[in-house]
């Protein structure tokens, strides 16, 4: 039995004063929040003439959003990494949870309809954009309510456009994948539509194959809350992975446990591929380093 390989780590130049952008500083707030706030009252306008006057979002309404959600991710200095092949035919799209920024980063690359948690529809801006958009309202209390709700999500997926889910039922901190429901992958089975599974990591730029700490919307945080602290993050790289579809002659739970699985594995093989091993010391400076090099020329 042949042991694995290491990857070789990747040698890389320490950032000098150019990556001094990749701490977070509460400077950046001094423009990002202005220019969120405008771009939030941009959207009202916007999804008032592309969706709110719309029995059902269309194709403009998809592209809109699309536009609309990539440069709210550019304000908040998010990139996107998108890796593996993207579904050209409507599928069910399951993703892991870890923010509510993940709805933005999945509608820039898949036009559809996506299902979030009851709670949602009474956030402030979010939930009427929710509600323009086509947004499914699930309620994981009541087993009727949600069985309506997947019969709407297959009925949508007969129609010809893809649905996009979490099948965590919560957010996690990106680190791995919690157990995934069955049931919202009837939908797959019901109409036969295949299913995408989609690993998401929030990177630091500087810790490459490392999930991020601060985009995590998990526990007690608050949106706004949320959202502060976003404004002064570093750059980040939101890592997005299309991996094989399934077949849904598999049924709900095998999807589920297949679906679960990929992306575990997805998720290990982000951490495990990138060893970055600096050529020079991270905690040099150099003023204090010139100023020991010059008293020691001069005996000091």
């Amino acid at each position: 039995m042949t042991r694995r390989k290491k990857p070789a780590p990747v040698l890389v130049t320490y950032p000098g004063r150019r990556w001094r952008r990749s701490r977070p500083n509460a400077l950046r707030r001094i423009w990002r929040l202005p220019l969120l706030v405008f771009h939030l009252l941009l959207a009202y306008p916007l999804a008032i003439w592309t969706c709110a006057r719309k029995p059902a979002p269309d194709v403009s309404s998809y592209r809109a959003f699309a536009w609309w959600s990539r440069q709210a991710l550019r304000i908040l200095g998010i990139h996107l990494r998108v890796d593996g092949v993207l579904p050209k035919k409507p599928v069910l799209v399951a993703a892991n949870h870890v923010s509510y920024l993940d709805i933005l980063a999945l509608s820039t690359l898949i036009p559809g309809r996506f299902v979030a948690k009851k709670e949602m529809r009474a956030w402030p801006f979010f939930g009427i954009m929710g509600e323009w958009l086509g947004t499914l309202f699930i309620d994981r209390g009541d087993v009727r309510a949600s069985q309506r709700t997947m019969g709407q999500a297959s009925e949508i997926l007969s129609a010809g456009t893809s649905v996009i889910f979490f099948p965590e039922g919560t957010t996690s901190d990106g680190r791995g994948v919690g157990d995934f429901f069955a049931a919202p992958f009837e939908s797959a089975s019901r109409t036969g539509a295949a299913t995408s599974p989609v690993a998401l990591r929030y990177e630091d730029v500087l810790h490459p194959g490392q999930p991020d700490a601060l985009c995590p919307f998990i526990g007690e945080d608050s949106l706004f809350g949320h959202l502060w602290r976003l404004a002064a993050a570093a750059p980040l790289t939101l890592r997005v992975e299309f991996l094989p579809a399934l077949a849904p002659e598999l049924g709900r739970r095998k999807l589920a446990a297949m679906a679960q699985s990929a992306i575990a594995e997805a998720l290990q093989r982000m951490e495990q591929g990138a060893s970055v091993t600096y050529l020079h010391d991270p905690r040099r400076r150099p003023l204090r380093d010139a100023w020991a090099a010059w008293r020691r020329s001069h005996g000091g």
